[in-house]
């Protein structure tokens, strides 16, 4: 297996993430990798009615305050779950979460490797593979692994 050194995990609270999370510890602990914990906020509005939802607007500064500190609660709770003696950083960004675990994160940390959850939150995400860890997939020039449940 490749030897990585920085790994990027996409976090969104999803049961499936939590699995991302635990399968990144793995590797990093036994490659002594250094783990970037991401979740980004979407600053779009989602506006559903039972089915994937609409992108309406973007968020107000208040909204977006709010959604921060919420992965910010979310991302203490993840880091107590790493093994112990495993590298770490933990951030929130705000943007869209395609374009940011694809493209704009792993450059960014120079990460060489992305692991994301299979499915996140969206229940239209829970039949196929997630539109995030698809589009991951198929955009991202940096390995990639997607992680089931």
């Amino acid at each position: 297996m490749k030897h990585y050194k920085t790994i990027l995990v996409g976090l969104d609270g999803s049961a499936n993430s939590l699995s991302a999370l635990e399968k990144a510890g793995e590797l990093a602990r036994s490659m002594d990798a250094k783990l970037v914990l991401v979740t980004v906020v979407d600053h779009k509005l989602q506006v559903g009615f039972g089915g994937p939802g609409l992108e309406v607007n973007t968020l107000s500064a208040e909204q977006l305050e709010i959604k921060q500190e919420q992965a910010q609660k979310m991302l203490a709770h993840y880091q107590v779950k790493l093994p112990e003696k495993v590298k770490y950083q933990a951030v929130v960004v705000i943007g869209d979460p395609k374009e940011m675990l694809s493209e704009i994160l792993p450059k960014k940390y120079q990460a060489e490797l992305v692991i994301v959850g299979a499915t996140g939150l969206n229940k239209l995400d829970r039949f196929i593979l997630g539109s995030t860890a698809a589009y991951v997939v198929r955009n991202t020039k940096t390995d990639t692994l997607v992680v089931n449940e």
